[in-house]
């Protein structure tokens, strides 16, 4: 067992801050700053909200075919070069998309982002932190992905600032070059895929009796197929990708709609991001505490309520109890996924599993906003929308609750299973 280690020197907490400003950045400058960027684009070039979202369909498919094969690649070389990798691909994706004029060519650039979104941060981050830390994993995982929501909160108004300003173009343009410029060193200097890279062991308290084995145990691809827990696991994000994603980007469209200034409603999706840091600082500690599963059929409900008050929004205070409720919530999935994978489908082969099982959440993700898209164009109105994305809420809790644990994971006090999951 590895000697605890003091906060102060081990590595592993330079890991965090890096995974930190990597997601602050990737995340909080590209996804989480989309929906400040849908109405202004579709105005300008005079496009459909429908046909404008399925440039997130299109980055879904780049991050569906990215996802597996990037886990595949990190568990054999290593994260640095596929982070790179990805980090180029997204700069240099936000500047060709300054430049566009037809729809098509947002797709193209869609595809290229999605494909550098996969390799340079989830996945990548969430096999690091789990790699450097056995004790603590879900409070590490909580430090490292709070960044998404912190660059969504901080990077929203200055995105709505600069297109008010200077237009959409340059927002994207300042976005891309940023990323090439700051995330591509960050990677270079701090980043190291598992403690024996520098000479040192993962992190664990003291008490903690996990055995080397035990943290390293796991189920391989073809076998997880098999498993409910797999599916499982995949159901949840799947409906967690399709709300959270059809939900917060028509989320300011349809504030707007419903006469709250573009700044306000900017205000309130940046609120959103900054109850997301609480949400995601709260739940990794909780999910050590009380599991995953457990805090995941919370955030669940939590989604649904937050969802039913978005519908009765006139009222302003209302909005910014929606964001509260709903930011909160929102802090679940970046943080108990990876959480969810390790603990019941173990280390041994996480970045290949995270990655097939991030394809359900690509999926969800391309679904929902695509699929509230068209129906406002050809409707009108979201609310229908919004009634279905409560129901799948509750289902999701439900399924999240009723996970088990994989029967051969080691730990047992079965000799016989110990044997077969290290043989």
């Amino acid at each position: 067992m590895a000697a605890p280690h003091s906060p102060r020197l081990f590595y592993g907490y330079l890991i965090v801050a890096a995974c930190f400003v990597i997601l602050f950045l990737v995340w909080g400058m590209v996804l989480n700053t989309f929906p400040i960027f849908l109405k202004p684009i579709a105005e300008d070039m005079n496009w459909g909200r429908g046909a404008l979202a399925i440039a997130l369909l299109m980055g879904s498919i780049g991050t569906a075919i990215a996802a597996p094969v990037a886990g595949i690649i990190i568990d054999r070389i290593g994260a640095r070069p596929v982070m790179v990798a990805g980090a180029l691909m997204i700069g240099l994706g936000l500047l060709a998309g300054s430049r566009i004029t037809q729809l098509w060519q947002l797709y193209l650039v869609f595809v290229a982002i999605g494909c550098g979104l996969m390799c340079a941060s989830i996945i990548p981050c969430a096999l690091i932190i789990s790699n450097w830390f056995v004790s603590r994993r879900g409070t590490a995982m909580s430090g490292a992905f709070v960044g998404t929501s912190a660059g969504g909160m901080v990077m929203s108004p200055v995105a709505n600032w600069i297109i008010l300003n200077y237009g959409w173009r340059m927002a994207f343009a300042l976005s891309g070059i940023t990323i090439m410029v700051v995330v591509v060193p960050v990677v270079l200097l701090a980043i190291r895929t598992r403690p024996s890279d520098v000479g040192l062991e993962p992190y664990r308290d003291a008490e903690d009796n996990t055995s080397d084995a035990e943290a390293n145990w796991g189920v391989g691809v073809k076998e997880a197929l098999s498993l409910r827990s797999f599916w499982q696991i995949a159901a949840v994000m799947l409906i967690m990708g399709l709300v959270a994603s059809g939900l917060g980007n028509h989320s300011v469209a349809y504030l707007t709609d419903l006469e709250h200034s573009p700044d306000r409603a900017a205000f309130a999706w940046s609120l959103v991001m900054g109850v997301m840091i609480l949400g995601k600082l709260s739940i990794g500690p909780l999910a050590d505490r009380w599991g995953a599963k457990n805090v995941m059929a919370g955030a669940c409900v939590l989604f649904a309520i937050s969802i039913a008050i978005l519908t009765f929004a006139h009222p302003y205070w209302i909005v910014l109890v929606f964001a509260a409720l709903y930011g909160f919530a929102c802090g679940a999935p970046l943080v108990l996924n990876p959480l969810l994978t390790s603990e019941y489908l173990g280390m041994k082969h996480f970045g290949a599993l995270y990655g097939v099982l991030n394809i359900m959440g690509t999926v969800g993700g391309a679904i929902g906003p695509v699929g509230a898209g068209i129906y406002f164009d050809r409707q009108g109105t979201y609310l229908p929308v919004f009634y279905l994305f409560i129901f799948m809420m509750l289902v999701a809790a439900v399924v999240a609750i009723s996970m088990l644990p994989h029967g051969r994971r080691v730990g047992t006090s079965d000799p016989s299973q110990l044997a077969e999951t290290l043989g």
